[in-house]
């Protein structure tokens, strides 16, 4: 039986979220329209997790952006059983996230670009300097439109994040278009900076996890109960990284809006 107060946060629950919050550990979509209870359904399963005996250290929860991060972490606080007490905070750039733990062992909340800095750190793999896109976008680029920048931004994202296309590969392509020298050309030039942008932290994280078995075994052991907020807006390599990090055991919740 869930302890006291987690058991009166659940009574709190809707039916459908109880039984959401509560259920069997393993792969499960809740899907709900906005403003409809989803994050209180969210902390309310972490809450019964911790409570029924899972390890605060095996919980992560992956959120979309900073902002969500803290609201999630600060609502831990609160519902997580009697002898909680909080981790410091991991940050980078616009994604400081805060961390809140049980004991000595945290309950990882981060963003997908926060967790990916902390693999690679962890990893001993380089994860700084971060640079600003649009800066070095500006000096490869230095006659390009602002208009036009935009569109690189959006479309460099895309293809490290959807498509996962290498420069290399680019480059070798004789037919390569304007976009594509661009593309070649901007990577090249965080090479030469020694530097990563935002997108490279998931996408070199997901790289790590996929090429080094070790690493991997270390962060599933650390996400045995892995919780994703926002489901609808992952793209491919969130995605990727979450069901990395989830299997074999798939015990991962996501939490999503279909009409989003």
């Amino acid at each position: 039986m869930p302890s006291p107060a987690v058991q009166e946060r659940l009574d709190r629950l809707a039916p459908d979220q109880r039984a959401a919050a509560t259920a069997p550990p393993g792969p499960v979509l809740c899907i709900a329209p906005a403003g409809s209870g989803k994050t209180t359904t969210l902390v309310a399963r972490i809450a019964w997790l911790v409570d029924g005996g899972a390890d605060p250290g095996t919980v992560t929860a992956v959120t979309f952006n900073k902002r969500a991060a803290e609201e999630l972490t600060a609502r831990l606080q609160a519902a997580l059983p009697v002898g909680s007490s909080c981790a410091g905070s991991s940050s980078v750039g616009s994604s400081s996230v805060g961390s809140s733990s049980v004991g000595s062992s945290p309950v990882r909340v981060r963003t997908f670009h926060a967790l990916g800095l902390e693999m690679l750190r962890d990893a001993g793999e380089a994860a700084t300097p971060l640079l600003d896109r649009e800066s070095v976008l500006r000096s490869v680029l230095p006659e390009a439109a602002d208009a036009e920048l935009r569109r690189l931004d959006t479309v460099f994202s895309r293809l490290k994040l959807d498509l996962d296309v290498a420069a290399a590969d680019v480059a070798a392509d004789p037919e390569a278009g304007p976009t594509a020298r661009a593309y070649v050309a901007y990577e090249a030039a965080l090479a030469a900076a020694g530097g990563l942008d935002f997108d490279d932290l998931v996408a070199r994280g997901v790289h790590l996890l996929e090429r080094r078995p070790d690493v991997l075994a270390d962060w599933r052991r650390r996400c045995t109960h892995l919780l994703v907020d926002e489901a609808q807006d992952l793209d491919r390599m969130q995605l990727r990284m979450a069901l990395l990090l989830a299997a074999p055991a798939n015990r991962i919740f996501l939490v999503g809006d279909d009409d989003q």
